[in-house]
């Protein structure tokens, strides 16, 4: 279990540096029709964020019975 808290470490931080790039992108462009894009790999990145967290703190009750 430990790789897949490592590799939900790792793909929360490639979806925050693909939004900032993302958003950097739309931002550069003045183009308002992929404001989404940037968002939706925030989302992602929080949602994999609490995820690795989530299953960490699991681990750790279970390992305390």
């Amino acid at each position: 279990m430990r790789v897949i808290d490592r590799f939900q470490a790792i793909m929360a931080a490639v979806f925050f540096v693909a939004a900032i790039a993302a958003a950097w992108r739309v931002a550069v462009a003045d183009d308002g029709d992929i404001w989404y894009v940037p968002l939706v790999l925030a989302v992602a990145s929080a949602l994999m964020t609490l995820g690795a967290l989530r299953h960490r703190k699991k681990k750790r009750v279970q390992n305390e019975d």
